[in-house]
This record gives C-alpha cells, structure tokens and sequence, in this order.
C-alpha cells in the first residue's frame, strides 16, 4: 500500500503483545454456571463497562468475562469495584488485533460457560492525534478496534449466542458512544 501526501514518510508504530494470563484462576462460585447466566463485556475495566460488569456481577444472577485489553488494569478495577469474588473473570482481549480475537473465543470455548450476552463497549478515541495509529495488521487503530474488532468477535460468537442450553434471552448489544 502506496501512502502520499502528508502521511508518506509516516511508518505505523508496532503494536505491542503484552502476555496476559487466559483468565483468572477459577473458584467454586464461579463454577456455578447452571444458576448464573453469561455476559462478556469488552472494554469492561473502566467507564460504563465497569459500571455495567460491577452491577451485572452484584446480583448474583450473572457471571461477568471481563474482556479487556489490559488484564493487569481490569483485576483492579474489579476490586476497586468491589465485585464478589467468583463473580467475574477477566481474559485478555486486544480487539485491535483479529488474532488476539480469535484466541479470546478459543479460550472462552475452553470455559466451558454457555454464552447469553454479548456487550461491545470498548472503544478507542484519539480526538487530538496529529498522525493516525494503526494496529498490527496495518488498519488504522479505532477502526480496527471500534468497528473491525468487534465485528469478528461478534461473528465467531454468534454460535455460541444461539445455544440451546438455557432458556435466557440471549442478546448481542453494541454500546455507541462518542468514541465508536
């Protein structure tokens, strides 16, 4: 891909992998996955997905994946919260870089959980860059992130929403904001 004008001396930065556990190690409240219905909710270590992970996870009636590019950062953010323990689980997610998608869905698979609701919160927002940022793949970062990201998320997910397990209404919800 050829680049002129302004941008043509400009070389994407690399994206960085920074190696995350797969999830929190698991304990007996979180196994009871017959009584509690599933929700993944990107971007969920801070602002409304926080908000929304933290109330989801205080009713005892949901267990929380915290989907989210910084898993250092979620884990506080859940204690900080004061989410029960057992309530949620955090697993790495960078939907930035469509491999790190694809192995999210691999290892919520390996969970085990039957999925009922898909939340896509996260987002990116550069408002004042002077350069575009792009992903690994060389697309530019919000796209990639915002609108791409989620976009296979939901597509390799869409099976599992379609469960027969349980009886829930099984919902795919995309938050838009300012920044998507």
């Amino acid at each position: 891909m050829q680049e002129s004008g302004r941008f043509a001396s400009y070389a994407p930065p690399r994206a960085q992998s920074v190696a995350a556990p797969a999830e929190t190690k698991k304990s007996e409240a979180s196994k009871k996955t017959s009584t509690q219905s599933t929700v993944i909710i990107t971007g969920a270590s801070s602002g409304l997905g926080l908000a929304t992970a933290q109330a989801l996870a205080q009713t005892g009636e949901w267990h929380v994946i915290m989907a989210c590019r910084d898993f250092l950062k979620a884990e506080r953010a859940a204690k900080s919260a004061g989410m029960p323990k057992g309530s949620y689980t955090v697993m790495h997610l960078d939907l930035a870089s469509l491999e790190s998608v694809k192995q999210f869905v691999d290892n919520f698979r390996r969970s085990g959980r039957p999925l009922d609701v898909l939340v896509c919160n996260a987002a990116v927002y550069f408002p004042t860059e002077k350069q575009p940022r792009f992903s690994a793949e060389g697309i530019e970062l919000s796209v990639a992130t915002n609108h791409l990201g989620h976009f296979y998320l939901a597509r390799l997910l869409l099976e599992d929403l379609q469960h027969k397990k349980t009886d829930t209404n099984r919902r795919l919800i995309i938050v838009g904001s300012i920044t998507g």
